[in-house]
């Protein structure tokens, strides 16, 4: 399948002067994770969830900053009659959620990591389905060094810890114990996009609560089916009802592009 099926046409997109807090509010209307910046005609960078955490939250960059102060740029970009696989290559050795498609010559619309993992897991020929005869596999992508934050932590703290560690969640306890899980999302939908300070809001406040998690027995397409029902990017990963771990949606495309390299390197050669 090329991405053809897969784009998104509609682009979200703003100016390169449009304040960060207006994109935030933007992202948080629409539900999505990035806005490409239009300048002159032209698609000239992206502004992702990532971006507004990493440099806006931890460094405390006031929301009436320019948005081209805080993109990134040049777009990152496929053609359109590119390979899911060579998409999900591209996103996971650059590291990213997004990706612009180009139609001869122009950008015509976006895709994202959600997208990808979400064809994998339809069809029967894909890496991922391939992946169903290893046994107990989430063992083999859990990420067991579990980062917590206590609940009384500021925002701007448990933004400041998810950059030092470059990790998209992080688990909130209290006396103790996993109360809840914060994303990037949250950060953007429940304080940018709201004008509200980081380091004012306990990072309790805008937990989720409970955690969303599955068992480390289950499968990939387990995995798969319940982020997608209830679109969420990462998973506690429990064990005789523990949480031993964390998985996210960068972890499946990640094992997905190892696991295809030799081949995707093969069909490279002349």
């Amino acid at each position: 399948m090329s991405l053809k099926q897969l784009i998104h046409r509609e682009i979200k997109k703003i100016g390169p002067a449009t304040p960060i807090g207006d994109a935030a509010k933007m992202m948080r209307h629409h539900r999505i994770g990035s806005l490409f910046v239009e300048e002159n005609g032209n698609f000239t960078g992206i502004v992702t969830e990532s971006d507004l955490v990493r440099k806006a939250v931890t460094q405390e960059i006031p929301f009436d900053t320019p948005a081209r102060a805080l993109m990134n740029a040049p777009l990152i970009e496929i053609d359109i009659d590119k390979s899911v696989m060579e998409a999900n290559h591209l996103m996971h050795m650059n590291g990213i959620r997004h990706l612009a498609v180009s139609e001869k010559g122009k950008i015509a619309g976006m895709i994202s990591v959600r997208d990808l993992v979400r064809h994998f897991s339809s069809d029967r020929e894909s890496p991922l389905h391939a992946m169903g005869d290893i046994m107990q596999p989430l063992t083999v992508l859990v990420r067991r060094e579990i980062v917590t934050i206590e609940a009384s932590a500021s925002s701007r703290d448990a933004a400041k810890k998810m950059d030092e560690k470059k990790i998209g969640s992080i688990l909130v306890t209290e006396d103790g114990a996993y109360t809840g899980i914060v994303t990037e999302s949250d950060f953007v939908r429940k304080v940018i996009g709201y004008g509200l300070s980081p380091s004012n809001i306990p990072v309790g406040a805008i937990m989720n609560t409970p955690i969303v998690d599955i068992d480390i027995s289950r499968s990939i397409h387990e995995v798969n089916e319940i982020m997608a029902t209830k679109g969420v990017r990462h998973l506690g990963v429990t064990e005789k009802g523990k949480i031993i771990g964390i998985l996210s949606i960068r972890d499946l495309i990640g094992i997905i592009s190892i696991r295809d390299f030799p081949r995707f390197i093969s069909a490279q050669k002349p």
